[in-house]
């Protein structure tokens, strides 16, 4: 089993209520669903204070060999263009479940003038007008998977906001470790 499919396995299994993991004292880590709404609340007034995007990172935990990550992903509306546009992470894999809002998502294809960049909250980048894309609707209780490497954005979102929750395998261990809420 390749590590892709073995990081889809564990993020699959993670997608439940609890995410489990090997936690100092021996049981699992636990981000209870008061946390998740606090946070997503968190994420929506950072938006009404004037951003376009919120990632906000619940916890980033070692796993073993590699590191698996929950963060809460907001953004506000988004108006159709014609030109996509869009990052990939080389490092991260992403499950993304869609939890209020819609809109269309833009995969696959290939990047027309890559930039590069490290980002201090998610690894190495890309990103770029992306060419050859796949436009797939979403909608709340919708799960997205996004292979480590593969061009993704967003060709509009449709309501005033859309959530999201992400699951990411971080086998190269990019990420910074987030054990608790603070």
């Amino acid at each position: 089993m390749n590590t892709f499919t073995k990081s889809l396995v564990t993020l699959t299994l993670s997608c439940c209520y609890i995410f489990a993991s090997s936690a100092d004292d021996g049981g699992s880590t636990i981000m209870s669903k008061a946390e998740v709404d606090a946070t997503l609340k968190q994420g929506l007034a950072n938006l009404a204070a004037g951003r376009t995007i919120s990632d906000i990172v619940m916890r980033h935990i070692g796993v073993g060999e590699e590191n698996m990550g929950v963060s809460v992903v907001q953004r506000s509306k988004v108006e159709a263009n014609g030109i996509e546009s869009g990052i990939a992470h080389t490092d991260l894999d992403e499950i993304y479940y869609i939890v209020a809002g819609e809109g269309t998502m833009v995969t696959g294809g290939e990047f027309v003038d890559k930039q590069t960049s490290v980002s201090s909250l998610l690894g190495p980048m890309e990103r770029g007008e992306i060419r050859g894309g796949v436009l797939q609707k979403i909608m709340p209780g919708d799960i997205a998977i996004i292979p480590k490497g593969m061009p993704h954005g967003w060709h509009e979102i449709t309501t005033d906001t859309i959530s999201y929750i992400i699951f990411r395998g971080d086998p190269n261990k990019v990420m910074n470790i987030k054990t608790s809420a603070e």
